[in-house]
């Protein structure tokens, strides 16, 4: 068993079936990045980067479980990750089931393929307000394997980490809890330099004409609609989604 790397972790499976090839034709047809089919595995595109820092390259069509690290993790944060679940599985594709179960894997080391540990802690990167992901991937093919998700306390202990008011605190919790999932399926932060003055700096990355950036953009997107909290855009990240499943098949090929 591989063992991980300090800030990455990884986790080797083994090789495509004959029926996952066979499924690449119908996935490829309907595939997109910026609205057209690519031929060839593309690895960022406007609004979304593939977290190939981490080894992954492509996102699995396999089921993939959202587990829980104790009873307190479940209890606060199950309602956070059933509306982005959901938004991978109808509109990308890919099986993201929300389950009751507890998973002990420590955060140094891999959970079962294709799980997603989640934990609340109290400041788990040592500092204030910061929340983490440690994508696993799969050494064999590059796909998403899993990890952990640790998510900071501090968000519910207070009642305005982020804003005194309610509404918008609440919406800027989801986004917090979206961002880190979306780094487990594979996406990195998109931020560019828009302005080109040579520095790529915290919240510049694109807006979409209804206003809305990218949820992966770091630190956070700013302060979103409050029906859009929480939700992967349809603009930006979901394309980035459907991108890396394509790659899943299109690295088979190439």
């Amino acid at each position: 068993m591989p063992q991980p790397k300090p800030a990455r972790i990884r986790r080797t499976l083994t090789a495509l079936t004959a029926a996952d090839l066979t499924a690449a034709a119908l996935l490829l047809a309907s595939a997109t990045d910026t609205r057209a089919a690519t031929t060839t595995p593309v690895y960022k595109g406007t609004g979304w980067k593939a977290e190939t820092g981490s080894g992954i390259f492509s996102l699995s069509p396999d089921p993939y479980t959202i587990v829980f690290a104790d009873t307190t993790a479940r209890t606060k944060l199950t309602s956070y990750l059933t509306a982005p679940a959901a938004q991978v599985t109808g509109s990308v594709g890919v099986p993201v089931t929300v389950s009751t179960s507890l998973d002990t894997t420590p955060t140094s080391a891999c959970p079962a393929r294709h799980r997603i540990v989640v934990h609340y802690l109290y400041r788990p990167m040592n500092v204030s307000g910061m929340s983490q992901a440690l994508p696993c991937h799969n050494t064999g093919d590059g796909s998403a394997w899993g990890g952990h998700i640790l998510m900071d306390s501090e968000y519910w202990t207070s009642s305005t980490w982020f804003s005194t008011n309610v509404t918008t605190n609440e919406a800027r919790r989801k986004d917090a809890v979206t961002h880190e999932l979306g780094h487990i399926l594979g996406l990195d932060h998109p931020n560019t330099d828009l302005d080109k003055d040579g520095v790529v700096e915290n919240g510049e990355c694109v807006k979409s004409t209804a206003g809305r950036k990218p949820i992966l953009c770091s630190p956070n997107r700013g302060v979103p609609a409050a029906t859009d909290g929480g939700r992967f855009t349809t603009e930006y990240d979901l394309p980035g989604l459907r991108q890396m499943l394509a790659n899943y098949y299109l690295r088979q090929t190439t």
